[in-house]
């Protein structure tokens, strides 16, 4: 611009001397007059201009640039903050069992799940979602779909009915947690949760065997709704105690609360030790009718490949036994569990387990039939991955009394059914688990 500027200048002045100018003296000096008020007015300009340049403008228009893929990702990572230590998992299993007796009910008597005789089970397909603790803050919810679920089925409306009006589905625990910074951490634990009591648990594959137990399906509660508080006392001492609404409650069915608690000992890493019990009315509208159990389990890992483990319950319930006086059952199970690993490395993927139990329904309040039951039960395993496992068992079922029912004849209008004092079943599980 200033070159242009000055050329021009030069080229008017060279102009306006040049005899080829056609007009007179006078107008002469008055026209260069003006390109010098001119030239003036420029330089004047010029000097506007550089402070201009130098001064910062408040009407700019800043263009921001499309984020890169790297800042939508984190964009994306932001907005799924909540998910942050959320951990997932679950699992998914089925099974066939038959039964020797052919019963013309089709059903396995006395048994918990593994109800149905000769059938295909969708037994049970679980989804587990928990927040790690943050600042002693965290939550777990476990729901379940299929027979199992439908097994477990909890009052929900606190009338003596255990269903939720969903059939095969059930909310197992949905419950949050607290760990207080009191001496070596007070942990609170609010919602509902499966039970303190037993050896067994809900979940077939976290058993020693497929079947479950009589204790686990008669002895002991499988959740309970309320609020418990924990304290370790040393590494190898903890105290768990609460108060819930009862035996599988959602909504208590009566006036009553129920306590919960227990004590674990902990010598070693390999000995266990729990005492547990519950104590508090059950019964629908009847306050004043007691029921408690006293449970306790010892699990010894004796070797890398060898785990024995017992549980011993023994519960009462007042005003609903034999003559209106209190009601009492007891029972033993013993367990044992060996892995190949121990005879040879190729038989890690295969273990085999075995269950010896005894159940007293002394008053006949728990089995429906005042007996004494045995079982032994023989299941074998096979991991064929890392989270696939195939299972296969045999089981016996004795009882004092003949109540394993077979075939049902028919006496005129009148039909019959045979029972018997035993029942063999064999039993086939494959599940997969994704924790």
């Amino acid at each position: 611009m200033k070159r242009f500027i000055a050329v021009l200048s030069v080229s008017l002045t060279i102009a306006l001397g040049s005899p080829a100018w056609g007009g007179g003296e006078g107008e002469a000096e008055s026209f260069k007059d003006t390109i010098r008020a001119m030239q003036e007015r420029i330089k004047q300009l010029e000097s506007e201009v550089k402070q201009l340049k130098g001064t910062p403008s408040t009407t700019t228009t800043t263009t921001v640039a499309p984020g890169t893929f790297e800042d939508r990702v984190k964009k994306l990572e932001d907005g799924l903050g909540l998910l942050g230590g959320l951990k997932f998992g679950g699992m998914i299993y089925g099974s066939y069992n038959y039964n020797f007796n052919n019963p013309d009910s089709r059903n396995n008597d006395l048994r918990i799940f593994d109800t149905k005789a000769n059938n295909f089970t969708f037994d049970l397909a679980q989804l587990s979602v928990a927040k790690e603790e943050e600042g002693g803050i965290g939550f777990k919810v476990l729901l379940n779909y299929g027979r199992t679920a439908r097994g477990i089925a909890s009052d929900w409306r606190g009338d003596g009915s255990f269903t939720n009006g969903t059939d095969n589905f059930e909310v197992q625990e949905a419950y949050m947690t607290y760990t207080a910074g009191i001496g070596k951490g007070l942990g609170m634990k609010a919602g509902k949760f499966v039970t303190l009591l037993g050896q067994e648990v809900i979940e077939s594959p976290n058993n020693f065997n497929i079947s479950r137990s009589f204790l686990f399906g008669y002895a002991i509660p499988f959740t309970h709704t309320g609020a418990l508080f924990s304290y370790p006392f040393h590494n190898a001492v903890s105290l768990t105690a609460g108060v819930v609404n009862g035996w599988d409650n959602v909504i208590d069915s009566n006036k009553s609360k129920s306590f919960l608690g227990g004590l674990t000992l902990k010598p070693s890493d390999a000995f266990t030790w729990t005492f547990n019990g519950t104590y508090g009315a059950e019964q629908p509208n009847r306050g004043g009718s007691k029921r408690g159990v006293f449970d306790t389990v010892l699990t010894y890992n004796m070797h890398d490949h060898i785990t024995l483990a017992a549980n011993y319950d023994r519960g009462t319930e007042g005003k609903i036994g034999l003559g209106g006086g209190s009601a009492v059952w007891q029972g033993v199970a013993g367990y044992i569990s060996v892995g190949g690993a121990l005879f040879h490395p190729d038989w890690a993927p295969f273990s085999i387990s075995q269950r010896l139990e005894w159940f007293s329904d002394e008053d006949g309040v728990r089995t429906g039939t005042v007996q004494d039951l045995w079982g032994t039960t023989t299941t074998l395993k096979w991991k064929l991955t890392e989270r696939l496992q195939a299972r296969l068992e045999y089981r016996h079922d004795e009882s004092s009394k003949k109540v394993f029912s077979q075939r049902i004849f028919r006496r005129g209008t009148e039909s019959i059914t045979r029972f018997l004092g035993g029942q063999d079943t064999v039993a086939a599980e494959l599940a997969y688990l994704f924790y």
